[in-house]
């Protein structure tokens, strides 16, 4: 078992941490001052490449000697993992990487997708009211400026993406009108990566992600435009397919 652990009493805490981090990771961790969801995202890679495996046992120093962070945003981005189902409390100090099937998450992104694709129907049949259009609105400011700072190589547009997308979905989600929506999708997401406006970024392929945020992008508007006109087919047919974008698109996009 390979360990991403240390202690407050070892005298080095990086001999803990196999060097299994990509040298854009790292760099970007390091750039990322007390951001928790940089580090977050760096991790959440690292689980689904396989860098971090269902073996490897891990908690905050052995983490942040890896990424070479404070502790802090390594602490706050492993609740969230652990909340998003990626990772469990082990007995005692640390976590365990959970052991998922890609199968399984694939199957469950569909029935999200469903979900999602029937609050965007709903939302379109029911109507933009003035507040819920202009936080839609902002949503897609983010990620737009947020596309900008990404091609200009400034790595806060990540940050600022998920903002906006998490911001999108769940406005969408909550506002729908149909509270057995929300309450239906509750039920899945503490499934790993299941999550609202999850956003999984790989740093090793800056340009290429860059695209598949852009496409994302790109549905945002189109399924904002299905919903302001009252084209609830339009929505409901472009969310579902963007809502499976996060396994879908990153495994093409990988290719």
């Amino acid at each position: 078992m390979k360990s991403y652990v240390g202690d407050l009493s070892d005298a080095n805490p990086v001999d803990d941490c196999p060097a299994k981090v990509s040298p854009a990771d790292a760099v970007m961790a390091e750039k990322s001052g007390s951001s928790d969801e940089r580090v977050l995202m760096i991790l959440r890679r690292m689980i689904m490449d396989g860098a971090l495996s269902a073996s490897d046992k891990i908690t905050e120093v052995g983490i942040a000697s890896l990424l070479n962070v404070s502790r802090t945003p390594v602490r706050l981005a492993l609740r969230t993992l652990e909340v998003e189902g990626l990772i469990c409390k082990r007995e005692g100090r640390g976590y365990d990487v959970v052991s998922f099937d890609f199968d399984d998450v694939s199957k469950a992104y569909e029935v999200r997708g469903v979900l999602e694709g029937l609050a965007a129907r709903s939302l379109a049949q029911r109507g933009l009211s003035d507040d819920v259009d202009e936080i839609l609105r902002q949503a897609l400011g983010f990620t737009q400026d947020a596309l900008t700072r990404l091609g200009d190589k400034c790595e806060s547009g990540v940050e600022l993406y998920l903002k906006g997308n998490k911001l999108f979905h769940e406005t969408i989600m909550q506002e729908c009108g149909n509270s057995f929506v929300p309450f239906t999708y509750n039920r899945l997401e503490s499934l790993p990566l299941l999550k609202l406006g999850t956003l999984v970024f790989n740093h090793k392929s800056h340009d290429t992600e860059v695209q598949r945020l852009t496409i994302g992008h790109g549905q945002h508007l189109i399924v904002y435009d299905a919903i302001r006109k009252g084209d609830t087919a339009r929505a409901e047919a472009m969310m579902r397919e963007h809502s499976q974008a996060t396994v879908t698109y990153s495994m093409l996009f990988s290719r």
